[in-house]
């Protein structure tokens, strides 16, 4: 999808008509049900869809809406299609800037970091009301054209639960990281504590863009250094793809029998969180 269709100009710029979500599809029980009533068969890895204000669907699927191309025969298409949805609706006018696109868990964030190949921005603070505070500071930056697109966000109270995020030194404020290979863990390159973030921010999201390398990878190198490396990702919702399914059984089986003693799946957070 990101290479044929959604990263194309055309559909960036009618997209920017739109509020684009994208849900986690196994890993919210509330996300997967709205998922459901989108697509023809069960809910897989990708489900598709472009909605109108009030929830229902625009555009009719020509396949199971598992992505753009069950409804656009090409990106061209796709913008021309988002944009004539689009002129049926008035856009009502707005204030101040949107809020931080959060995702739902840290150890989500770290696996959607991972596979969009971005660094990761934690907005660090045990306090909600003060983690709101510190979300809409960097929202701030988030939604500048510099920094549109760049990074994955999420909101913490602590990176104590994924004890393979190697340098944090602070408790309060925004950590930059770049995940590893498969989100299971990562390095912290930058850290700007809650007093900083009107004079550091800025800059210290730039070096980290700058100096981010998009890692090559492949569904045959990830298998092969997956087994080696013993890696298991849990989800909270059940699988049920039935070729995601299938794979993952046979992928578990080899892992199980090439680390029987040390493998241990992380458990699930509870409701996704």
């Amino acid at each position: 999808m990101d290479r044929s269709y959604l990263s194309k100009p055309a559909v960036i710029t009618a997209a920017e008509q739109f509020v684009c979500i994208r849900l986690t599809t196994y890993e919210n029980e509330a996300e997967a049900d709205f998922m459901r009533k989108l697509i023809r068969g069960p809910v897989a890895n990708t489900v598709f869809a472009v909605l109108t204000p009030d929830g229902t669907q625009a555009l009719r699927s020509r396949g199971p809406s598992r992505g753009p191309k069950d409804l656009f025969e090409d990106a061209a298409a796709m913008a021309i299609g988002l944009d004539a949805v689009a002129a049926k609706y008035q856009p009502k006018p707005v204030s101040g800037v949107p809020p931080l696109p959060v995702t739902l868990n840290l150890k989500v964030a770290l696996a959607v970091a991972a596979g969009d190949l971005q660094p990761l921005v934690v907005v660090l603070a045990k306090d909600p009301e003060q983690q709101l505070a510190i979300e809409n500071k960097v929202a701030q930056l988030a939604w500048a054209k510099s920094c549109k697109g760049r990074f994955t966000y999420v909101s913490t109270a602590s990176l104590a639960d994924q004890p393979k995020i190697n340098g944090c030194t602070i408790s309060e404020g925004v950590v930059l990281i770049e995940p590893d290979m498969f989100g299971a863990g990562g390095k912290v390159v930058e850290e700007v504590t809650t007093a900083q973030i009107a004079t550091k921010l800025a800059a210290a999201m730039m070096s980290t863009a700058k100096a981010h390398v998009r890692a090559t990878k492949t569904r045959r190198l990830l298998a092969i250094l997956g087994l080696e490396q013993g890696i298991y990702y849990e989800t909270y919702v059940p699988v049920s793809g039935k070729g995601e399914a299938s794979d993952r059984e046979r992928y578990k089986a080899q892992l199980d029998a090439q680390h029987p003693p040390e493998h241990t799946p992380a458990p699930a957070p509870k409701n996704g969180k």
